[in-house]
C-alpha cells in the first residue's frame, strides 16, 4: 500500500491512435505547449459516459493526477494493469478517480465498453474536439500530470521509465505524488512520457504520396539492436550521405499509416545519396513476429534498427531533447552530419522531400 493520505482526481484521457481509419478533417496536429510546472492548471467541466457533470475546480484541496491514457495503443494496454493496481489502492483510502477521452474517434459506448473490458471502476468524461487535451498540451498515451492540493501543477510526464514492469528502476508518477505528500519539493517535476500519439479533431494537410517505381519483393531483412550509446555512431557513418532517421512502431497506427511513404522515398533517392533508417520501439521479442513480416509486407528495402534500453530517455536524450518521445518521429541529417529537420508526429510530404533536395546540393 502505498503513502496517499489524501483525494486524488485521476483524470484518464483515452484516445485510439489508429490513424488509418480516420475519417476526413482528423489527424495528429502538434498539441498547444503545455502549461508549465509551478503555474496554475487549467480548469474543465466535462460529463462522464452517465451524463454527470464533473468539473476540475470542485476537487480543489485533493491532489489531482491528470492521465491521458488510451483504448488501443500498446503502450497505454501495457500500463492499464499499473493504473488498476494504483486505482484499487486509492479507492480504499476515499481516493476519487475520473477518466477523460478526448479521442475524436471514439463514441462514448466504446468508451464504456472499454473500461468495463479493463475494469476501471472510475467514472470517464469525453472530452469532445480533445478541448482538455489541447488545455494541457497533451500530445501521447500514456501522459500524466500531478496538480497539487491549491491546483498548482507539480509533475508532467511518464508513469515510470519502462513499458517493461521488470525493467521499472523509477516509478516517478508514485515518487511524485509521495513527496507533494509529505510536504516535499518534486524531485523531478519533468520527464519525457513516451506512447502512442494523441489524435485530434484535425488532420494533416496532405495525403499526397512519393512517386517511384515499383520496390522488389523483400526476402531477407535483418534488424539491428541499437542501443542509445550507437545513435551518434550510425549519424557519424552516415556522413557523406543525407540520412532520414524514421522512429517508429508496428503499434504506431500514424506510423504504420505513413510508413509507405518513406518507402517511396528510398525507391525515388536511394541511388542520389540519401540513406533510411527506420529505428522501432516494439518489443526486442517481436522482432520475428510482428516487425519483420511488416517490413517484408511492405517490401522495404532500408536499414532497420530496434530500440535496445531499459528507459527510453536515454534515446531521447542522444537523440534530441526536444523530442518527447511520442511516434511517429522523424530526423533529416545533411551530408556533414548536422540535423537540418526534426519532425514531431506525422511528416509533412512537401517539408520532408524540401529538406532532402536541398540537403542533396
Amino acid at each position: 500500500m502505498n503513502k496517499f493520505v489524501s483525494a486524488i482526481l485521476f483524470i484518464s484521457i483515452l484516445s485510439i491512435t489508429s490513424f488509418a481509419q480516420l475519417p476526413p478533417r482528423r489527424g495528429l496536429y502538434p498539441a498547444p505547449p503545455a502549461p508549465p510546472v509551478g503555474q496554475s492548471a487549467p480548469d474543465f467541466t466535462l460529463k462522464d459516459t452517465a451524463g454527470n457533470k464533473h468539473a476540475l475546480k470542485d476537487y480543489r484541496g485533493k491532489l489531482v493526477v491528470i492521465g491521458f491514457l488510451s483504448t488501443d495503443c500498446t503502450v497505454t494496454r501495457a500500463y492499464e494493469e499499473r493504473i488498476r493496481t494504483l486505482a484499487g489502492e486509492a479507492q480504499l483510502q476515499g481516493i476519487v478517480f475520473l477518466g477523460i477521452n478526448s479521442n475524436a474517434t471514439e463514441t462514448v459506448s466504446e468508451i464504456k465498453q472499454h473500461a468495463a473490458k479493463v475494469k476501471f471502476d472510475f467514472p470517464i468524461l469525453k472530452d469532445d474536439k480533445n478541448k482538455v487535451a489541447d488545455l494541457y498540451g497533451a500530445e501521447r498515451t500514456p501522459e500524466m500530470y500531478v496538480l497539487d492540493q491549491q491546483g498548482i501543477l507539480r509533475y508532467h510526464g511518464r508513469i515510470d521509465n519502462s513499458i517493461e514492469p521488470r525493467q521499472v528502476k523509477r516509478r516517478d508518477l508514485h515518487e511524485t505524488i509521495n513527496e507533494i505528500l509529505a510536504k516535499k519539493p518534486v524531485s523531478t517535476p519533468e520527464t519525457k512520457a513516451f506512447g502512442c500519439a494523441i489524435i485530434r479533431a484535425q488532420r494533416a494537410d496532405s495525403n499526397a504520396t512519393y512517386e517511384g517505381r515499383p520496390t522488389p519483393a523483400v526476402d531477407d531483412i535483418t534488424v539491428t539492436k541499437l542501443k542509445p550509446t550507437d545513435f551518434k555512431q550510425l549519424v557519424k557513418q552516415s556522413q557523406g550521405s543525407v540520412l532520414v532517421v524514421n522512429f517508429w512502431a508496428t503499434w504506431c497506427g500514424p506510423c504504420v499509416a505513413e510508413f509507405p511513404e518513406f518507402v517511396k522515398l528510398d525507391e525515388k533517392y536511394r541511388e542520389k545519396g540519401v540513406k533510411i533508417a527506420a529505428i522501432s520501439s516494439d518489443e526486442l521479442t517481436d522482432i520475428q513476429t510482428k516487425v519483420i513480416p511488416f517490413l517484408k509486407e511492405h517490401k522495404a528495402r532500408f536499414d532497420f534498427y530496434i530500440q535496445e534500453a531499459e528507459d527510453p530517455q536515454e534515446m531521447i536524450d542522444v537523440v534530441e531533447k526536444e523530442w518527447s518521445g511520442a511516434l511517429p518521429a522523424t530526423f533529416v541529417y545533411d551530408k556533414q552530419g548536422k540535423m537540418i529537420l526534426k519532425k514531431f508526429g506525422v511528416i509533412d510530404r512537401d517539408e520532408l522531400v524540401k529538406a532532402v533536395e536541398n540537403a542533396l546540393k
